[in-house]
């Protein structure tokens, strides 16, 4: 009865944001730039291929939306049945090792909220995890409480090196969302080819996974049905194997770029992710 209640309201939520994401393309909410990111990264797809990409973003935002106001009514269990690990070993292999800390990198692909969640309770190991405060106090505060629902720590991403190293090694399951562009003025950011162009990135994930002793993986998700996904884990570094920081993020980008091709309309393109470019000197 429960599980049957929970997709009446899904479903309900589904047409609700879906009429909502109908009436943002229609009226041109970010289409330019929707339609910009889509050129600019996907040169080589026709006109035709890209504006079917672009209808499928729309499609997904409201399925995103529905899914996000959804999640307080899902449980770990329903959860667990919504979103499904292909290879869950590979971390929980990880975190028995020396010396058992693992970093989980994602992106603004398909439902990173939902990929939190289920992060909380899949590997027997409490998360942590770095969060991009909101401007208003109290939509940080309602953000943060759905993400630490399942028992999950957020910490604020500036604060997160020192909260690591005061922690001494006790954080050993972290996430982040890797591909947020840092300010022009920060110091912490470095250039890597993405899309076939400069793209400025936090160096926090390729630093951390570094120096800190974390293995790096790339949860890399798509949705197999309306409501299901399907996560497969990407080993992008190991502990132990003196990669650099920059080398972390080069193969994370290369990962991510490869999976979004293979699932553009699940992407969030309306983020002007690409807003600056590199400088001459710098």
């Amino acid at each position: 009865m429960k599980t049957l209640l929970q997709s009446a309201l899904l479903g309900v939520l589904y047409a609700a944001m879906g009429s909502v994401a109908g009436l943002l393309r229609v009226s041109g909410w970010r289409r330019d730039l929707v339609r910009r990111h889509l050129a600019r990264c996907l040169p080589e797809l026709s006109d035709s291929r890209r504006r079917d990409i672009e209808a499928g973003f729309y499609s997904h935002l409201g399925q995103l939306a529905a899914e996000v106001l959804a999640q307080r009514l899902l449980d770990p269990a329903a959860l667990a049945n919504r979103v499904r690990f292909e290879n869950p070993q590979l971390v929980r292999d990880c975190l028995h090792a020396t010396p058992g800390r693992a970093l989980i990198l994602s992106s603004h692909h398909a439902n990173w909220e939902w990929l939190l969640l289920r992060c909380s309770n899949e590997f027997n190991e409490p998360l942590t995890a770095a969060y991009k405060p909101t401007r208003r106090e109290s939509v940080d505060g309602v953000l943060r409480r759905m993400r630490e629902r399942f028992g999950c720590t957020m910490v604020k991403a500036g604060d997160l090196v020192p909260y690591l190293l005061e922690q001494r090694g006790k954080v050993r399951l972290l996430a982040m969302l890797a591909d947020q562009s840092p300010s022009a003025k920060s110091e912490q950011q470095t250039w890597l080819e993405f899309f076939g162009q400069q793209t400025s990135f936090f160096r926090g994930p390729g630093w951390i996974g570094a120096k800190l002793g974390y293995s790096v993986y790339l949860a890399a998700m798509h949705r197999e049905r309306r409501g299901h996904y399907v996560v497969r884990l990407i080993e992008l570094s190991r502990a132990g194997t003196r990669a650099e920081p920059d080398q972390i993020l080069t193969a994370y980008t290369r990962a991510l770029e490869q999976h979004v091709r293979q699932y553009p309309e699940l992407y969030f393109w309306a983020y002007n992710r690409w807003k600056r470019e590199k400088p001459l000197y710098g």
